[in-house]
């Protein structure tokens, strides 16, 4: 384990963790810049607007300095919140293979609105540019039913028939009385440049119970797995999903399946999952969260529940990269994952620092077939 960032307490506002929601990428379609990984996280700063910082890594994710930061300049707000962000691996519309796209909640300081920006850098993260804006929804506050929902939590991805995707959670739909939180998707023709309609695929009719944090990959057999957390459940149990196109997920009424094995074990909050071409035949997609649980309730984390059969069938425990102590509410407040080899896995997460701020940590682990 080691550091990726760690905040300065003068710098971030007073009521804060400082850092939070790392997300790390690897470089493949960057020429030269190929096999380096980004990084890249929420960051507090009392500094306005906040910026969203990029961290560069060229040693496999041992070491790393400030990149570069995207700003917004759509709004002027800042992106707050929530970014995600991926490599292209093939041309898309305008766009050629090595183009970085970042999402992110850009959210004004009064907390009267939240919007969903795109953004892109077409010389590998270095400098970046306005795209569109996905979605926009009302004040960043849970349960404000009184007045229009937040959107919340962007995550990228390309469906099935090459479209940019978005995933998100989606409160707008509580002004009906049988939702409190959903989640959603769009999908765009033209790889970021204008939006379709949104699509829901978790609108769970139960009021007391909030999906979050959607999060999607694309398994080797070329279908999809959707992990989210269900706040109102015992542990904000994490579920899953699986769809054949990354678009249609089955009925938005149902609740999906738990991830758990068949011991009892299962994950709650801040679900991360990623499908790696090791392990198996099928390889293994690796589900990470904020916390573990078991018959003797939830405790801090020490294992990933991974699958081998594409989500189908039987889950198992597996240690994880990263613990660390979950006393400290923001600690594992969702975290990133990626290969930064062949051989490699490299998750970021939250971490403490004391019993208020956060850093960004690493761990890092080579990769074994098992099955």
């Amino acid at each position: 384990m080691g550091v990726v960032f760690t905040p300065r307490d003068e710098e971030v506002y007073s009521n804060t963790s400082g850092v939070l929601y790392p997300r790390v990428v690897r470089l493949d379609c960057a020429g030269a810049e190929s096999g380096a990984l980004l990084a890249t996280f929420d960051h507090s700063t009392v500094a306005e607007p906040p910026v969203v910082p990029v961290m560069k890594s060229t040693d496999g994710g041992v070491t790393w300095e400030k990149f570069s930061e995207v700003h917004d300049t759509k709004n002027g707000y800042g992106i707050r919140f929530q970014p995600d962000f991926l490599e292209l691996k093939q041309p898309c519309a305008d766009l050629p293979a090595g183009t970085l796209i970042l999402a992110g909640n850009s959210v004004p300081l009064d907390f009267t609105s939240t919007e969903l920006l795109l953004y892109i850098s077409r010389d590998h993260g270095k400098t970046w540019e306005f795209r569109s804006s996905i979605v926009q929804g009302g004040p960043p506050i849970e349960q404000n039913f009184d007045a229009l929902g937040p959107v919340w939590e962007p995550n990228l991805y390309f469906d099935k028939y090459g479209r940019l995707t978005v995933a998100f959670t989606d409160e707008r739909p509580h002004t009906d009385p049988r939702f409190n939180q959903t989640l959603a998707l769009v999908a765009s023709e033209d790889c970021g440049k204008t939006w379709g309609e949104v699509r829901y695929t978790v609108s769970v009719p139960d009021r007391s119970l909030r999906p979050g944090m959607p999060v999607v990959t694309r398994m080797g057999n070329g279908k999809y797995i959707l992990v989210y957390e269900i706040v109102g459940c015992p542990c904000c149990d994490i579920y899953y999903k699986l769809s054949d196109d990354g678009i249609d997920w089955g009925d938005p009424l149902l609740r999906g399946k738990r991830v758990e094995t068949p011991e009892g074990r299962y994950l709650g909050s801040m679900p991360t999952v990623l499908w790696i071409p090791q392990g198996g035949k099928d390889g293994t997609v690796i589900v990470s969260a904020k916390r573990d649980g078991d018959t003797l309730g939830m405790r801090d984390p020490g294992y990933y529940l991974v699958n081998y059969e594409n989500g189908e069938g039987d889950w198992h425990a597996l240690p994880m990269l990263i613990t660390y102590n979950t006393d400290t509410l923001q600690a594992g407040w969702s975290m990133g994952m990626a290969l930064a080899d062949r051989d490699t896995l490299i998750q970021l997460a939250p971490t403490p620092m004391n019993r208020r701020l956060m850093q960004i940590t690493y761990g890092i682990g080579k990769l074994e077939t098992v099955r």
